[in-house]
C-alpha cells in the first residue's frame, strides 16, 4: 500500500480513546460487581443464573444477532443507494418475527419450570434480551455513523445506572440474584425509550418499504452467518451445560464467574479495537475489497503487538487477580484464567480472517471451519471434563481455538500476503516474554514474594516491554479513510 494511503493515526487514536472510555466503564463495573456479588450470593445461585443466562445468550444469537450482522454487512451498500429506510424497515420486520418465536420458547420453559428462582430468571432474561438487542442494534447504526463520542457517553451512563440499580435492589430491597438481570432489563428499556425520543441516528421506518426480496437477501446472509455464530458461541459457552451434566450447579457457578471475569479482561480491549476500526474497515471491504485485504494485515499488526503482552501479563498474575476480583468460594478456579485469556485473544485474532471470508462470500467455508471447531470442543469437553474435572473445560476451549486458527491459516491464501518482517518482530516479542516468565518464576521460587512484590515485578516487566518495543509501538501507521 502506498504511503499516501496512510495517516498519522490521529483519527484512529481519537476513536480508540472514545471507545476505550466507553468500554472501560462497563469493564471497571464488571470488576467491581464480581467481588461484591460473589461475596453475597452462593455458588448454586450463580449456577442457576449461569444456565439461564447462557441459554438466552444462545437464543439471542439464534433470533437476533444475525440481524445486527446484516446491518454491519449492508449498511454501506444501502446508504450509497439512498435506501436505508428500506433496510431498517425490513430488519425491524425480522426483529418482530424473532420476538414472536422467542416468546413461544420462553412461555414453554416458564410453564414447565418448577423452581420459582428459575422462573423469575427466565422472565427477566427474556425481557432483558429483547430490550438489549434493540439497544445494541441501534448502537450499531450510531457507530456506523462515526458517532463514537455519543456511543461512549450513552453506553457508559447506561452501565453505571444498571450497576446502581442492581446494588439498590440487592442490598436495600433484599432481592435475590434475579436482581442482576431485572436491573439490566429496566435500564435497557429506559435506554430504548430515550433513544426512540432523541433518535440521534435518524432512523425511520416505513411499512411500504418491506419487501420479500430484501427479506430473502437478509435471511440468506444472516442464516449463513448464524451457523458460524452459533458454532463460535458453543465453543465459548456450551461447556457450562456439560459441567452441569457431570457435576453440581456449584461447579457451574464457579466456572461461569471465573470465565466471565477472565473473558471480560481481554474481550473489552478486543471490542474497543474492532469498534474503532470496523466503520472504516467494513466500508472498505464493501467498496474496495482488494485494498481492504491489505488494510486487514495492517490492522492485525498492532493487535498482536499490544494484545500478546496483555494476555501474558494477565496470565502471569491470575492468582492475584482472582484474590482481588472474586469471592473466597470462587478463587480456587484461578488456574483456568490463563487458558481463558489466551482463548479469548485467539478468538479476537480469528476475526480478521472471518471478516475477509465473509466479504469474499466464503461463508460456507467459514461455517464449516466453525462447525468442525465446535464439534471438537464438545467432544473434548465430554471426554475430559468428566474424567479430569471441570477445569479442563477451559483447556478444551483453548485447544479448540488453536485448532480453528490453524484451519483458517492453512486454508486461506491471505496468510501468505502478510509482511515477512512480522515474523522477526513477533519472535522477538515471544522471546522477551518467555525470558520475563522464567525470571519471574525464578524470583518467586527463591524469595516467595507476596502480592505487593509480585505487582512491582509485573510493572517493571511491563515498563521493560514498552522500552524494548517503543519504536514499534509509536511508529504504527494505520489506513486512511
Amino acid at each position: 500500500m502506498q504511503e499516501g494511503k496512510f495517516l498519522d493515526a490521529h483519527v484512529f487514536k481519537k476513536d480508540f480513546l472514545w471507545y476505550f472510555l466507553g468500554s472501560s466503564v462497563p469493564m471497571i463495573l464488571g470488576f467491581i460487581k464480581t467481588p461484591i456479588f460473589t461475596r453475597h450470593f452462593d455458588k448454586a445461585s450463580f449456577g442457576e443464573l449461569g444456565i439461564v443466562s447462557i441459554t438466552y445468550t444462545f437464543l439471542g444469537m439464534i433470533f437476533f444477532s444475525w440481524i445486527s450482522s446484516c446491518l454491519w454487512r449492508y449498511y454501506a451498500k444501502y446508504r450509497e443507494e439512498g435506501a436505508l429506510v428500506g433496510l431498517y424497515s425490513n430488519l425491524a420486520t425480522l426483529f418482530l418475527i424473532s420476538c414472536f418465536f422467542l416468546s413461544f420458547f420462553t412461555v414453554g420453559w416458564f410453564v414447565r419450570s418448577e423452581n420459582e428462582l428459575v422462573k423469575d430468571l427466565i422472565l427477566f432474561s427474556f425481557l432483558q434480551l429483547v430490550f438489549n438487542q434493540l439497544f445494541m442494534g441501534y448502537m450499531v447504526v450510531v457507530r456506523l455513523n462515526g458517532k463514537s463520542g455519543y456511543y461512549t457517553m450513552f453506553h457508559g451512563i447506561k452501565s453505571v445506572l444498571g450497576f446502581l440499580l442492581a446494588l439498590l435492589l440487592v442490598f436495600h430491597y433484599q432481592q435475590s440474584i434475579v436482581a442482576l438481570v431485572s436491573s439490566l432489563a429496566v435500564i435497557d428499556l429506559a435506554a430504548m425509550l430515550v433513544l426512540a425520543y432523541l433518535n440521534p441516528a435518524g432512523i425511520s421506518l416505513a411499512i411500504k418499504e418491506v419487501r420479500i426480496v430484501v427479506i430473502k437477501q437478509l435471511l440468506t446472509y444472516g442464516g449463513a452467518g448464524l451457523i458460524l455464530n452459533i458454532s463460535l458461541l458453543s465453543i465459548a459457552y456450551s461447556d457450562r451445560y456439560i459441567i452441569a451434566w457431570y457435576y453440581k450447579l456449584e461447579e457451574v457457578g464457579i466456572y461461569d464467574q471465573v470465565s466471565k471475569i477472565a473473558q471480560l479482561s481481554v474481550l473489552a480491549l478486543i471490542t474497543v479495537y474492532f469498534n474503532t476500526i470496523n466503520p472504516r474497515l467494513l466500508r472498505r471491504l464493501e467498496t474496495d475489497f482488494k485494498a481492504a485485504e491489505e488494510e486487514l494485515s495492517v490492522y492485525m499488526y498492532p493487535f498482536l503487538l499490544i494484545g500478546v503482552p496483555i494476555v501474558f501479563y494477565l496470565s502471569l498474575f491470575s492468582e492475584e487477580l482472582a484474590t482481588v476480583l472474586l469471592g473466597p468460594a470462587f478463587r480456587e478456579a484461578y488456574l483456568i484464567m490463563p487458558f481463558i485469556f489466551a482463548a479469548t485473544f485467539l478468538h479476537g485474532l480469528s476475526n480478521f480472517f472471518e471478516l475477509r471470508l465473509k466479504f469474499s462470500n466464503q461463508l460456507t467455508r467459514l461455517g464449516l471451519i466453525a462447525l468442525l471447531t465446535a464439534g471438537l470442543n464438545v467432544l473434548l469437553n465430554l471426554l475430559l471434563v468428566g474424567s479430569f474435572g471441570y477445569e479442563w473445560a477451559a483447556r478444551s476451549t483453548l485447544i479448540s481455538y488453536v485448532f480453528m486458527l490453524i484451519l483458517l491459516l492453512t486454508t486461506d491464501s491471505f496468510i501468505r500476503k502478510l509482511p515477512y518482517k512480522w515474523i522477526g518482530e513477533i519472535s522477538k516479542i515471544i522471546g522477551v516474554l518467555l525470558l520475563q516468565f522464567l525470571l519471574y518464576k525464578t524470583v518467586i521460587y527463591i524469595t516467595n514474594l507476596q502480592l505487593l512484590g509480585r505487582i512491582s515485578i509485573g510493572l517493571l516487566f511491563l515498563s521493560m516491554y514498552f522500552i524494548i518495543f517503543k519504536n514499534s509501538i509509536t511508529s504504527l501507521k494505520l489506513p486512511n479513510n
